[in-house]
């Protein structure tokens, strides 16, 4: 349809949200099996995954957000800080891999995942339907064109 936007920034960044899920939950599932490359090359695809999506985020969407609305410490500074937890538990679980220790890898991805999904909640409940309305000339593949990725 002319006038119609390919794909919102929500549809766009929640897909990310679920590749990204089940990439852990591949990496999880490897770790459970033993078998340690399959684990390896899953985090190491979600670990790529989720650091553009956070490089989307934070160079493209919040500062466009934060322009449009006025607002430069709400929810996106919230944001900002969690993906600054969840980056700091990566490294733990990246850490822990080379040891291929089941046990310690869930211990830290268990927690990891549950603050993931938190997090995923409240941008896909809020902050994403609130970047569509306040962002109207913006959409999904514009905004993954708005930042150079590796």
């Amino acid at each position: 349809m002319a006038g119609r936007r390919m794909s919102t920034i929500t549809a766009t960044l929640t897909a990310d949200h679920r590749c990204e899920d089940r990439l852990l939950a591949a990496a999880r599932q490897a770790a459970d099996e033993g078998d340690w490359s399959a684990c390896a090359l899953h985090f190491d695809a979600f670990l790529r995954s989720i650091k553009d999506h956070m490089k989307i985020e934070e160079e493209a969407l919040f500062p466009a957000f934060e322009r449009a609305s006025g607002v430069s410490g709400g929810p996106t500074s919230v944001m900002r800080r969690e993906h600054r937890q969840m980056l700091t538990m990566l490294d733990g679980i990246a850490g822990v891999l080379g040891a291929r220790d089941a046990r310690e890898f869930h211990a830290l991805a268990g927690p990891f995942a549950a603050l993931m999904a938190a997090h995923s909640i409240k941008e896909e409940r809020v902050l994403y339907p609130l970047c569509d309305e306040m962002l109207p000339g913006l959409d999904g593949e514009q905004l993954t064109r708005m930042v150079s990725l590796p």
